[in-house]
């Protein structure tokens, strides 16, 4: 309605109201009361009607106000930017907008938040595996009654923190499971049962030690092996794949799973059902601290009780080695009893002990023999290092006491190992003054070969047979040959005089003792070759590359003492097989290789070398009719030789 059509409304209703009063006749008045009442009404008519569209106009301004701030903190939560809203737009149509907007962004906050509590749910979950290894998530709650941030930023670092949180769960699983892997293998190596009882191609935890009993059931449930029992109830190091069966929790407190050593469950008999745990299969293990500890701790003692074994082994392998060597056992009865008693169990342990304690008894029982051969050795030394009879005799005169026989009445009571004790203190201390002298021995091995080849061209300047091509069975090369033997000598000859006559006296100075051969100071012995002096001709004669005399004046002595001939430098030595090379090598179920000391080596390798005055090989005699009778056992290098002696006819020791 507009201005015109109500005026005209109101001036019609004035008239109208004007002919009432007049037809009723009524006071002027009333009439004016009348037309001050019409007047009101329309006022607060059309004043309600404004107020109520002013209240309508305000709501939707306070409506659209809300939205606009819901739609900021729902942008600032998402990271989204809210659509662009033209103020000048009606009002109704604004918060229209405005509410479809809101909606918009309210899914994406939901789908975001979504999103978010997944990742982290996933990450804590892998989190509280691992004992909160992964550390904290990142920050995503909101202070107050403020939304959440959920923008793309916080979704991006969930999701490292996720890639994380399975990176180290990763890790330390395969930590776990390395450490699991190499428990099973200790336990099959070293023969050592978990605690855990077999029944029906099923493992269940023992009554007798309920929590070891129940990480060991674990690591079995995990791996899915089951130890494999003899009938004996004996565990020799096999496992087999475990039935399936129902899971359920593990028992909660682990922590005490490791109280024994693991020596205290090997040999323990195989319980009955009857004394088997009623509790089912464990859950499957996750890399908690607790677990990483446990299966540490019990991996680092099943290690060292390995390493307790080995050693024991070795040392009883070094200890054996020097006998055998002594008794000249051949090398495929060693071989044989080192491939027979491979791995770290008891039982290989209790072999070598066995073969050890049959050594020393043979040991004790033969000494003789280990005396003369270490006399023999000692007599290699001293020829290597051109010692004289005196020399010899000043130095060590127990090595020319003269044993006692078999048959001696002083045999009972004489002092072996004091004897052999002295003998082997002196071969080390000559292998010391070899070691000491060899730099210059090596420089007189030189010049000797070089003498030697002088020596030769002189023989062969005084066969004039040469020159005419006769006697030489058509050698057309050795006049050549001559001629550069000649020029080698002639350069070669001063030049390790020269060096010898410097080195010679810088070694007696340093020493403080003469550098002698065959009871000679070779410098003297040098200088009367360089000089020319009458000497000459008696020193060429005492010259070290001669020793028929040295060996003839002490022929005596050896024979005493019945020590062979030195054999010669240039004897072909049989080749070791393989398995004396990998003596005592790494077992197929051991990762770490254990070798053999280089006790074998040394100070007893050239009496390998050489043959012993007494050899004791399988071609003696056969044995008497009233020799003692050897019972079947496992075939050692002990029972080897000790079957040898009793069938060789080993002769009695020489007497004086």
């Amino acid at each position: 309605m507009d201005a015109s059509t109500l005026r005209a409304l109101i001036d019609s209703s004035s008239h109208e109201l004007a002919q009432l009063h007049e037809r009723l006749g009524s006071a002027p008045e009333k009439l004016e009361e009348a037309m001050a009442a019409l007047t009101t009404c329309i006022h607060e008519a059309i004043h309600a009607q404004v107020r109520r569209v002013e209240a309508q106009v305000a709501d939707v301004q306070a409506a659209c106000a809300d939205y606009h701030e819901r739609i900021a903190r729902l942008g600032r939560a998402t990271g989204a930017v809210p659509a662009l809203i033209t103020p000048t737009m009606p009002l109704l149509a604004q918060r229209d907008a405005l509410a479809a907007e809101q909606a918009r962004l309210e899914s994406l906050y939901a789908a975001q938040r979504e999103q978010c509590d997944a990742l982290l749910g996933q990450a804590r979950t892998l989190n509280a595996c691992m004992s909160e290894a992964g550390g904290p998530p990142p920050a995503t709650d909101a202070e107050g009654d403020a939304l959440r941030n959920v923008s793309a930023e916080t979704l991006r670092q969930c999701e490292a923190y996720l890639q994380h949180v399975q990176q180290v769960y990763k890790t330390r699983k395969v930590q776990m499971e390395a450490q699991l892997s190499e428990i099973l293998q200790l336990w099959s190596e070293l023969h050592i049962a978990p605690q855990v009882a077999v029944h029906a191609g099923r493992a269940s935890a023992l009554a007798a030690h309920p929590v070891e009993s129940a990480f060991h059931l674990a690591i079995l449930h995990y791996t899915q092996q089951v130890p494999v029992f003899s009938a004996d109830g004996a565990f020799y190091g096999q496992f087999d794949v475990q039935s399936p069966g129902p899971a359920a929790p593990a028992p909660a407190d682990l922590s005490m799973a490791l109280t024994d050593t693991p020596t205290k469950s090997h040999g323990e008999p195989l319980p009955l059902p009857a004394q088997e745990s009623e509790a089912p299969a464990p859950a499957l293990l996750q890399p908690s601290d607790t677990v990483l500890e446990q299966s540490a701790t019990l991996r680092e003692s099943l290690e060292q009780e390995k390493t307790a074994r080995e050693s024991s082994i070795q040392s009883y392998y070094d200890e054996l080695c020097e006998l055998w060597m002594r008794f000249d056992v051949p090398e495929t009865e060693m071989d044989a009893f080192v491939l027979d008693h491979r791995g770290s169990t008891l039982q290989v342990v209790d072999a070598y002990r066995t073969e050890l304690d049959k050594m020393r008894a043979l040991k004790s029982q033969h000494m003789a023999l280990f005396v003369l051969k270490t006399r023999e050795q000692i007599w290699e030394q001293w020829d290597a290092l051109f010692m004289s009879e005196s020399e010899r005799e000043s130095m060590f005169p127990a090595y020319f006491v003269p044993l006692p026989g078999e048959d001696d009445s002083a045999a009972p009571s004489f002092d072996w190992d004091e004897l052999l004790a002295e003998h082997e203190q002196v071969y080390a201390r000559l292998a010391e003054m070899l070691e000491q002298r060899a730099p210059i021995l090596s420089l007189i091995g030189r010049y000797r070969a070089i003498c030697d080849e002088a020596r030769a061209l002189e023989e062969s300047a005084q066969d004039g047979s040469r020159l005419l091509g006769r006697g030489n069975r058509g050698d057309p090369g050795r006049l050549l040959r001559e001629e550069k033997m000649r020029k080698r000598v002639k350069v070669q000859k001063p030049k390790l005089e020269q060096e010898l006559l410097k080195v010679l006296p810088a070694w007696e100075a340093e020493h403080g003792i003469p550098f002698l051969m065959d009871g000679q100071r070779f410098i003297e012995y040098l200088q009367d070759q360089l000089g020319g002096t009458k000497e000459n001709a008696r020193g060429a004669h005492r010259a070290p590359s001669s020793a028929g005399a040295r060996t003839a004046s002490l022929a005596a002595s050896r024979a005493a003492n019945a020590v062979p001939a030195t054999p010669a430098t240039n004897v072909k030595r049989v080749p070791r097989t393989g398995a004396a090379t990998a003596r005592r090598g790494a077992t197929p179920a051991a990762a770490r290789p254990r070798v053999a000391s280089h006790s074998r080596n040394t100070p007893y390798a050239r009496a390998r070398d050489a043959r012993p005055a007494h050899r004791l090989d399988e071609t003696a005699a056969p044995a008497a009719d009233d020799a003692p009778v050897v019972e079947a056992s496992p075939r050692t290098p002990s029972s080897y030789l000790s079957s040898s002696l009793h069938r060789s006819a080993t002769p009695a020791l020489p007497r004086w």
